[in-house]
């Protein structure tokens, strides 16, 4: 059993979008879309999710990659209360994180 990840961890993890050597940082995520589909990205990295401010809609904009990185696809617009797993750990929106999951 993986160790569950707080929300507010993997929010402040995912908004990091460089490493100290300038290059892009990526992840893994599973997420439920809003039509309802369940995606698994194996490789992706954090970028905005269109015209708006991601923090007040709760919104992040995720690009599948390639492992070198470079882009694969097209972008997804993800609620964060919709993203399941990162990094192959579960998303724990617990008791401190009340306030983000009625959002």
């Amino acid at each position: 059993m993986t160790k569950e990840i707080p929300a507010r961890v993997m929010l402040a993890d995912m908004d990091v979008r460089y490493d100290r050597y300038g290059k892009r940082r990526t992840f893994s995520l599973k997420f439920v879309s809003l039509a309802g589909k369940l995606y698994y990205l194996p490789n992706a990295y954090a970028q905005g999710a269109g015209k708006m401010n991601n923090k007040e809609y709760r919104m992040r904009g995720i690009q599948p990659c390639c492992p070198s990185g470079n882009p694969e696809g097209h972008a997804y617009a993800v609620k964060i209360t919709n993203i399941l797993e990162y990094n192959g750990h579960p998303v724990s929106w617990g008791e401190d994180n009340a306030m983000m999951a009625k959002v």
